[in-house]
């Protein structure tokens, strides 16, 4: 089996935007955004920078603000979930009977515009609560810094679950813990963790949707990030841009589709919203205008997952209870 490799990696912002900015009417449709995707992926320059949406200067300032600010834990040390979170941290249509719990890091909360439209579209609930580094596994180990703490948020997060029992449940996160050995999980321990996750918030009885990742600059990969796609290697995109043969290699991406078989649990396909038949996007270009996807290295930003909520609802309606 491989080495998992540690991402500890924060998107969480203290800035003035908007909780679970986006409308639902304010993107494209699944269908509208498979062929923008598809087409941006066969060009071989990349677009006007400056003009772009947003541009690459507010890009990597465009990380979604979390409000009220308890919803996410940014302690290493350990710190509760608010009592109130149920009422608190919630998004999407507020009024809604049916929930959906999205938990997890900061690969969680980037999907919080993106998951807001969804609720308003499809008239779904979303709780959300997220803890800064924090992937939704449970560690069998806590020597390592903020381990422990990650740990009792885990399973406080859980608890938590069991408790709403809301209708569907969506883990997301990359952020691993290291082993007592001060190596990585190996692809096996990691299903392990993952499968005590699941098996954990079995009492809820709460069907669990598992998310594609969004395709990430690793540097096993490539020396290039994002940014220096769309200025240095501008010209000649494609070179730059990652494809869907190198993302599928990935240690984490593996280990989840490992847990999805096991546990016979639905994987969304949400890497067809960024990439097109061979390679992924770093830009789509949609009716005149260039939508940049990326706030960092792994990380889409807030603006693009506002923009894809629309292709997301009707992506996830077919994934979600009908009643």
């Amino acid at each position: 089996m491989g080495v998992i490799a540690l991402v500890s990696i924060s998107l969480f912002s203290t800035s003035s935007r908007s909780f679970g900015a986006g409308s639902p009417d304010s993107g494209p449709s699944l269908k509208q955004l498979l062929s923008y995707v598809d087409a941006s992926s066969q060009l071989k320059r990349g677009p006007n920078v400056s003009t772009s949406i947003p541009s690459l200067t507010e890009a990597g300032n465009d990380s979604e603000s979390v409000t009220p600010y308890e919803c996410v834990s940014v302690a290493t040390t350990p710190e509760p979930i608010p009592s109130s979170a149920v009422s608190t941290c919630v998004l999407g249509d507020k009024k809604a009977t049916r929930t959906i719990f999205l938990f997890g890091d900061s690969q969680a909360q980037m999907w919080v515009p993106a998951f807001n439209v969804v609720g308003t579209a499809l008239k779904w609930k979303i709780v959300f609560i997220a803890k800064d580094g924090c992937g939704p596994w449970i560690s069998p180990v806590t020597n390592s810094q903020g381990s422990s703490a990650c740990n009792q948020w885990v399973h406080s997060a859980i608890a938590l679950v069991n408790q709403l029992k809301p209708q569907v449940v969506v883990p997301v996160g990359l952020s691993l813990s290291m082993l007592s050995n001060n190596q990585y999980p190996l692809t096996d321990q990691f299903v392990s963790e993952v499968q005590s996750m699941i098996h954990g918030i079995e009492p809820s009885h709460a069907k669990i949707l598992l998310l594609q990742e969004i395709p990430q600059f690793y540097s096993y990969f490539t020396t290039a990030t994002p940014e220096s796609c769309l200025t240095v290697h501008s010209s000649s995109i494609q070179n730059c841009e990652l494809t869907i043969k190198q993302i599928k290699t990935i240690e984490t991406t593996v280990g989840l589709n490992e847990v999805a078989t096991m546990d016979h649990l639905p994987t969304v396909p949400t890497r067809e919203l960024f990439c097109g038949r061979v390679r992924c996007d770093v830009f789509v270009d949609s009716s005149g205008e260039s939508h940049l996807v990326y706030q960092d290295w792994a990380h889409m930003n807030a603006t693009y997952s506002a923009w894809i909520g629309q292709a997301l609802a009707q992506l996830l309606s077919k994934y979600l209870p009908t009643s």
